[in-house]
């Protein structure tokens, strides 16, 4: 029998040095994962000194330093006692993402680990809070502790600018100054733009009750979205290449968030990859828009439009205003956010309308009521101060968004240490930086806020 090259009595202690040693570095709520690693080594040697080549030692030891390096923060929630799914190096607990839909994964690890779990983007730690009490406190009583949203791993002038980028301070500020923009006086401002659009909606309504004919409840809202935002925000009607770049902002795949979430700064910002959650592509042609428009606009300020550039632009006057980079930032983010979600939102919502003609019928003579209370004509224009008057009007819209909510998780960020009480009076430390989701798909589709009837 020919003797195996390499292998001796003294190869077993050399094994058992080096899981002592690897025990070192391992805590003992990571007992499974010392075993794994151990069981890597032994089988890296006996393989090793079974074929000889005893020269890709150092090899098979920068994989198990890359692996132990890589999962160094895996045992965080376990060792505070908090469920959640698995880790894996590199992909933390997002791998199953890529194979299920995110917001089945939602509803089955908020049944399968409760109310609060940890999770982890990378290396880095996240806590999941369906809890209603607790979300109360981080989202109204303790506001003030969580008003910052994810950081962007981004210097693009125009995404690293977003309001929902901003934080701290810039945040504050460029919020405060927003935030004008959304008074009653000036949404009335813009509430014709909104009628006018309305015509080519309701020709095509005609039509096909007329025809009889079948109709796409998403391009049409679509392009009526599409032209509401246009026409307030950047004073222009949608052509083709406004629409394809308009559609790259909302279309980007999973793998961009994937890396947004698991991947440092410095990499993804560097010369050589100068990543994007979003395209840079559509940001850099409604860039180029806005920058246009401004211009126009400064050289003839007796024109003045009423739409949402020029509200920002005014914004921008007083005081410690908006600088030219935070007005496209605003404008793209308005848009980039304001389109999916609205045309989502009409779409299904005259879906479930057409579904429950029984409801359909109760709100439409809802409307009538309050019309003819008015004294205002079905078919005359409708008055910026009457949409508000209708209680179901707003009960269908929120239903609608309960069922078919565009958000599947909302975050905030802890901008410092901050103990949460849950109904059992037990304590969870957030760190300073630490994201919390909350699952609003998962929370909006759970039979035990929302029971089935």
């Amino acid at each position: 029998m020919k003797k195996i090259s390499g292998w001796g009595p003294n190869m077993w202690p050399r094994i058992l040095i080096l899981r002592d040693r690897l025990s070192v570095c391992l805590s003992a709520n990571w007992l499974w994962k010392g075993t794994i690693t151990v069981g890597l080594l032994a089988t890296m040697f006996i393989i090793l000194h079974l074929t000889g080549r005893l020269v890709w030692c150092p090899f098979a030891g920068f994989i198990i330093c890359l692996y132990c390096f890589l999962t160094r923060t895996h045992g965080y929630w376990a060792e505070r006692g908090v469920p959640g799914p698995r880790p894996l190096p590199l992909f933390g607990t997002y791998l199953e993402q890529f194979f299920y839909s995110f917001h089945v994964s939602e509803e089955e690890r908020l049944k399968k680990f409760g109310h609060v779990y940890g999770i982890y983007e990378g290396t880095k730690p996240g806590l999941i809070v369906g809890d209603p009490v607790l979300l109360k406190d981080i989202m109204v009583q303790h506001s003030a502790t969580f008003y910052n949203r994810r950081s962007v791993k981004t210097t693009h002038p125009v995404m690293s600018n977003f309001l929902s980028s901003l934080e701290d301070k810039p945040w504050k500020r460029v919020r405060g100054l927003v935030r004008k923009t959304f008074k009653p006086r000036e949404l009335k401002s813009v509430h014709h733009l909104l009628q006018d659009s309305c015509l080519a909606l309701i020709a095509s309504l005609d039509h096909a009750a007329a025809t009889g004919s079948d109709i796409d409840l998403k391009n049409l809202f679509g392009a009526y979205t599409m032209e509401v935002i246009s026409r307030s925000c950047f004073a222009t009607v949608p052509d083709e290449e406004f629409v394809r770049n308009a559609s790259s902002l909302f279309t980007f795949p999973f793998w961009r968030k994937f890396c947004d979430y698991t991947m440092p700064k410095w990499f993804l910002d560097s010369w050589l990859v100068q990543f994007t959650v979003l395209p840079k592509a559509g940001m850099d042609f409604f860039r180029n828009i806005t920058t246009r428009l401004i211009a126009d606009r400064l050289a003839e300020p007796q024109n003045r439009r009423n739409d949402f550039l020029q509200l920002l632009m005014e914004a921008k006057h007083e005081g410690d205003g908006l600088s030219e980079d935070e007005i496209l930032s605003q404008s793209v983010l308005f848009y980039s956010v304001g389109y999916e979600t609205s045309s989502q939102l009409l779409t299904y919502c005259i879906y479930c309308l057409a579904l429950n003609p029984d409801l359909q019928d109760r709100l439409r003579k809802d409307l009538i009521r309050i019309l003819t209370e008015a004294n205002i004509s079905c078919d005359a224009d409708i008055p910026y101060d009457v949409f508000g008057q209708s209680d179901y009007l707003s009960a269908v819209i929120a239903e609608t968004l309960r069922f078919y909510n565009p958000v599947l998780r909302m975050e905030r960020k802890a901008v410092e240490n901050y103990i949460l009480h849950d109904q059992a009076g037990k304590e969870m430390l957030v760190e300073k930086d630490m994201v919390v989701g909350i699952p609003v798909w998962a929370l909006h589709h759970s039979d035990e806020f929302y029971p089935r009837i």
